[in-house]
């Protein structure tokens, strides 16, 4: 009966969990690496993404000018600043109102 009860609470878990869309990815990454440089493979891990979509996705955003590659590891760029502060207002406008996204 426990192996079943796990089980059970495993499948709902996953019901419940929603499926970020990619947009909703690139701005937790632009977000995690405005608090400071990094390697990928620690931002995979806090980011909760593969490594290899993560490479992916900071090598197109590399190629946009908002991010870019240094000794560091990968650092927000002035850019990806400017666009994440945008993509901030917008959602606090949404979020006054009331429109769910």
């Amino acid at each position: 009966m426990n192996d079943y009860s796990t089980i059970n609470r495993r499948i709902i878990r996953r019901r419940n969990r929603r499926n970020r869309d990619k947009v909703t990815i690139i701005m937790q990454i632009l977000e995690y690496l405005a608090c400071g440089c990094s390697k990928p493979s620690k931002a995979s891990l806090a980011l909760n993404i593969t490594y290899d979509r993560l490479i992916h996705l900071l090598k197109s955003l590399e190629d946009a000018g908002l991010v870019k590659n240094s000794i560091n590891g990968y650092c927000i760029t002035q850019s990806g600043l400017m666009l994440l502060e945008g993509y901030r207002r917008f959602m606090n406008t949404l979020k006054a109102l009331n429109i769910m996204v």
